[in-house]
């Protein structure tokens, strides 16, 4: 194609690439979508919990079950060896 025999532009900048008008003020819903897509992005790319070390998770687990149920016991004794008014 002979560039010479193209319509010449004089600015250099291509219509396609010219905005017929710039907004400057970006709305608030625009905003809000902008920051919920941003944290969904986020959340997606992260690495579970559990995959990481799953015995591990297990374990921890079991030990805040049996300490739960040891703290309950505890109490429960405690309520039946209290006198009573």
């Amino acid at each position: 194609m002979n560039t010479l025999l193209a319509p010449q532009r004089p600015s250099g900048v291509p219509d396609t690439l010219r905005l017929p008008s710039r907004h400057t003020h970006i709305t608030v819903l625009d905003r809000l979508a902008l920051r919920i897509g941003l944290r969904l992005l986020l959340w997606s790319t992260r690495t579970g919990r559990l995959t990481d070390d799953r015995p591990r998770h297990t374990a921890a687990f079991r030990r805040q079950e049996t300490t739960a149920l040891r703290e309950r016991a505890h109490r429960r004794e405690a309520l039946l060896l209290a006198p009573r008014a």
